[in-house]
């Protein structure tokens, strides 16, 4: 589904990534795992074509992206829930759902709305409250669910535990094993390497923005080298 290979990317003189090589089959949920500074969300701003790459290719769905701007690429079927959250503070949930939805013009739009609030109850109690005062949770669920009203074939995830309390960690990566379920391939990064890696089919390891390991989830989870650099022993 996504093939990217020998990408470089830099900020100015600054190289972010060095002669990336990855792919993600149709089904997959695959894990980037790596330090703070790695090149992680990098690495999906460049999918998603919010940066360019110097050199190399990305290819979704066997058609070259890399100079694809990013509307296009979300009516492609890439969708991207970015660290942060980055949600409409000052405008309703119900509007930050309908924003996910721009790029469409078919007749679905209603149905999926459904779908998402469906998915997040919570969501559905809040609609008409201002994003900005939800809990950090529920604004996880709603940069998630605004992503999802493109109707992504791939969704691209950056850092959705962070900051969140382990009940509401276990809750997130439940709704991301339940979206793969549903058929959405699933390109995940994640700082929780334990968590990334136990739901991961295949998973890789970006340091100072090159790949140096990559391997099925089960696998990495038993690395020695894995264990002591992002498990904890």
């Amino acid at each position: 589904m996504l093939e990217i290979t020998g990408t470089n990317v830099f900020y100015g003189a600054i190289q972010a990534l060095e002669n990336v090589t990855i792919h993600v089959e149709q089904g997959e949920i695959v894990s980037i795992i790596g330090s703070n500074g790695a090149g992680k969300s990098t690495l999906l701003r460049t999918i998603s074509g919010l940066q360019r790459p110097r050199t190399g290719e990305i290819k979704f769905l066997g058609k070259d992206i890399h100079e694809t701007s990013p509307d296009q690429i979300v009516r492609m079927g890439i969708s991207h829930s970015p660290e942060g959250r980055r949600i409409f503070t000052n405008m309703s949930v119900l509007e930050n759902l309908q924003l996910g939805a721009f790029t469409r013009k078919d007749g679905q739009i209603g149905a999926d709305m459904e779908s998402v609030m469906n998915r997040f109850p919570r969501l559905r109690e809040r609609l008409k409250q201002s994003a900005g005062t939800l809990s950090g949770g529920e604004q996880q669920m709603l940069a998630i669910g605004r992503a999802l009203m493109s109707r992504p074939k791939l969704l691209l995830l950056d850092e959705p535990s962070l900051g969140l309390a382990p009940n509401l960690v276990a809750e997130i990566f439940r709704i991301v094993l339940d979206l793969n379920k549903d058929g959405t391939t699933i390109l995940l990064v994640e700082q929780n390497a334990n968590r990334a890696l136990e739901i991961a089919n295949r998973a890789y390891v970006l340091e100072t923005g090159a790949i140096v390991l990559s391997d099925t989830g089960h696998n990495l989870l038993t690395n020695p080298k894995v264990k002591e650099a992002y498990l904890g022993g």
